[in-house]
């Protein structure tokens, strides 16, 4: 690949960090990339459309932060933006990568550092950046470069010219080879977790990527003679709840043999098709159970390639025809679920989708259900919320309308007006996304689900199986590891915490239920277990660190623990102390070292991500379940073992046991045998935290009351006056002579 001279024309050597990261053709440990000048961050943008110029990438971009320069190749599909800061380059590389531009899929990623005396053998693959033709590099493009370089011939012996002079002062940059992407960031490096907002488009422990299977499911013995097919039209990892769709794909195959074939809707990742992404899925331990009972399950289960962010989904017409003519079960749970996503994309995402699904389903001929996954906070702002539909404070095609046109910046100043009393994005475009169906899908066989905080399974297939760092999971590990001690929010508010394979359960017998019994009006059930009131957020810290103790995680830096306070001025006085300065002593340590220190910037994003959690451990819901109890009444007893969303059996301290074990075990994929060493560093850490609190005390005894005679003087007296209190009271209660 040709190497695309550089726009700034600096006089200046190109420069790396390290010696290491100039050899290195990747970016450094922690993925930056830097400029010829310090403080600027390139970014790599690949399989652009032809034609595409450096305006529209430029007002593509420059949402995400300031630019500083932008640079794109005239005929090869490439191109550089470099930003001031890294963190709105990071935050252009998480959104933008695997996005539509014009008619392409963009690839975006760190672009590799600027390195120079790096071999530019030939390769007969690659093109000029200037014309697109092979043979020739860009500066030998009709004579374009300079004549002492121009007159250099690129044959097949390229290969035997020795690199540029050391002496060149004009700084070059190389363009990435196709395979060399940005690494996912693990969420566990040098012990630590990393908490999951950070990375929330990658697999949360591995670094891959796994299909999002939107719902689909059906009670297979009603469907036995009909030949039923099920279809999720849904989309990528990114965008849905995986780790419900993981689970639900599961146990249809599990419960349900005789369902004739389920389609995921996958949106392909990093140059790895649909059907690696559907293999990668098979490999989770989830389906260790299923593949022993029915060893040829992967193939009743297709992935057809699409993206809720394109028209249509991005269907090709052979598969949109599939699914018009062979399903009959609908699941939807594609959604952004990060809270405080810019609310023009949540609108795309949450909104638009719907109606683009809704239209899709007007089509389907063999349609017999649907069922739309929502959330139990989509109506935060109320109490007490009813299985109803409530109108929204804003028409969603005005929104819809103004997403087309108006600028992001704009929609970002308007964006706390327009959610007005709910606490982010997700909840108030959750609610939008209901409000539309009541309006489009009348006619549809549609009922909704509002599943509360889905946690890890209770039961089936296997008890305390969680893959990801969203709602509780992120607090357990966070707890653990001993970066987070306390959070804001009541200890007496109910923490409305639903296993999920009770939600899938429900979800099946909801999909049955509709196909059935053709409700009139759309449906709502609430997946919740507030209604029980039997868990409150200091209970899950009570239950979470005593299984804590006895799970103990790998590498913890502080003995685990967990405070819920409701005083802010406390809550920041107590993260302060126990969190930010334990994090800067160990950074110190770590530049002592000679590493990079990274314990204040991980504290600082597991702090942001607490925060959003605020408003939900600190206020309490009524979420009514009658809809679901009248839903279990009219399922059989078999059906009620097999389908079973009945939480009254629900042990909530086994419950935690077993969640903390599925972290330990299956999100940070640590060995269960060293549990017991680790219960050994948890002791050790313990007593150097007593240890440390107590000199502390007798220092700032010494320091500051030994200091001076006169508060010397004050203490004596007080301490004199305490003890002769203490005399009067012996003497008093007759206690000295007995």
């Amino acid at each position: 690949m040709p190497r695309p001279r550089s726009r700034s024309r600096s006089h200046t050597r190109s420069r790396s960090a390290t010696p290491s990261s100039r050899r290195s053709g990747s970016p450094s440990s922690e993925f930056d990339s830097r400029g010829d000048r310090p403080n600027e961050y390139r970014v790599h943008i690949a399989e652009l459309p032809k034609g595409a110029q450096e305006g529209e990438i430029r007002k593509v971009f420059q949402r995400f932060g300031t630019l500083v320069d932008v640079w794109a190749a005239s005929a090869s599909c490439f191109a550089f933006v470099t930003y001031k800061n890294k963190e709105e380059a990071q935050n252009a590389i998480e959104q933008m990568d695997g996005r539509s531009f014009g008619d392409a899929r963009v690839r975006v990623t760190w672009a590799r550092p600027r390195a120079r005396h790096r071999s530019r053998r030939y390769d007969p693959n690659m093109k000029c950046f200037k014309c697109g033709q092979h043979g020739h590099f860009g500066r030998n493009c009709d004579g374009v470069a300079s004549d002492s370089r121009s007159s250099r011939r690129r044959d097949d012996n390229y290969s035997r010219r020795s690199s540029p002079p050391r002496h060149s002062r004009r700084s070059r940059s190389r363009s990435p080879r196709p395979s060399d992407g940005l690494l996912v960031p693990a969420y566990f490096r040098h012990g630590m977790p990393v908490y999951p907002s950070y990375s929330r488009r990658s697999d949360d422990h591995s670094g891959s990527y796994y299909p999002s299977s939107d719902r689909s499911n059906g009670h297979d013995r009603r469907y036995r003679d009909r030949g039923t097919r099920l279809t999720p039209p849904s989309t990528s990892a990114r965008y849905n709840r995986r780790f419900i769709g993981k689970q639900l794909v599961e146990k249809l195959v599990r419960s349900c043999p005789d369902v004739e074939h389920i389609y995921l809707l996958v949106r392909p990742k990093r140059g790895h098709a649909v059907n690696d992404r559907l293999k990668d899925l098979f490999t989770s331990p989830l389906f260790n159970t299923v593949r022993e009972m029915y060893p040829n399950f992967e193939e009743k289960i297709s992935a057809v390639q699409g993206d809720i962010l394109d028209p249509n989904f991005g269907l090709s017409p052979a598969d949109e025809t599939l699914l018009i003519e062979q399903c009959h079960i609908v699941f939807h749970s594609a959604a952004t679920v990060r809270f405080h996503e810019p609310l023009r994309l949540a609108i795309q995402m949450n909104v638009a989708s719907i109606k683009k699904l809704l239209a899709l389903c007007h089509k389907m001929k063999k349609l017999q259900s649907i069922v739309h996954v929502s959330t139990a906070y989509a109506n935060c702002n109320r109490s007490d919320v009813a299985e109803m539909i409530y109108p929204p404070p804003i028409q969603p095609a005005k929104l819809l309308d103004a997403s087309e046109w108006m600028d992001d910046q704009v929609f970002d100043v308007l964006t706390n007006k327009i959610i007005n009393d709910r606490p982010n994005t997700y909840t108030f475009t959750k609610a939008l996304a209901e409000y539309v169906i009541s309006q489009e899908a009348r006619d549809l066989p549609l009922a909704i689900i509002r599943p509360s905080i889905v946690g890890s399974s209770w039961r089936e297939p296997i008890a305390g199986w969680i893959d990801n760092y969203n709602g509780p999971s992120g607090l357990v590990v966070a707890t653990g590891k001993g970066m987070l001690r306390a959070m804001l929010g009541s200890s007496t508010a109910i923490a409305d915490i639903v296993p999920v394979d009770v939600c899938v359960n429900m979800m099946i017998a909801i999909a049955w239920h509709t196909a059935i019994k053709h409700p009139k009006n759309i449906p709502v059930y609430h997946c919740c277990t507030g209604h029980l009131g039997t868990l409150t957020w200091g209970k899950v810290t009570e239950y979470g660190l005593h299984h804590l103790y006895n799970i103990s995680l790998e590498n913890a830096i502080c003995y685990p623990y967990l405070q819920f306070t409701e005083n802010r001025f406390r809550y920041h006085y107590l993260r302060t102390l126990q969190e930010v300065v334990p994090a800067f002593i160990l950074d110190c340590y770590m530049r002592i070292i000679g590493r990079k220190p990274m314990f204040l910037k991980l504290s600082d994003k597991i702090y942001k991500s607490v925060r959003t959690l605020d408003f939900f451990t600190s206020n309490s819901w009524i979420f009514p379940n009658d809809n679901s109890v009248l839903l279990q009444n009219e399922m059989s007893d078999i059906d009620q073992k097999i389908f079973n969303f009945d939480l009254k059996e629900l042990d909530w301290f086994q419950y935690w046991r077993h969640y903390c074990t599925g972290a330990k075990q299956f999100l940070l994929r640590e060995d269960l045998a060293r549990t017991a060493k680790c219960r050994t560093r948890y002791l050790r850490l313990k007593r150097i935290q007593n240890i440390l609190y107590f000199t502390t005390i007798a220092l700032v005894i010494k320091l500051v009351f030994f200091k001076s005679f006169k508060i010397r003087g004050i203490f004596l007296a007080i301490f004199r006056l305490f003890f002769a209190a203490l005399s009067s009271l012996v003497a008093k209660l007759g206690l000295r002579g007995k």
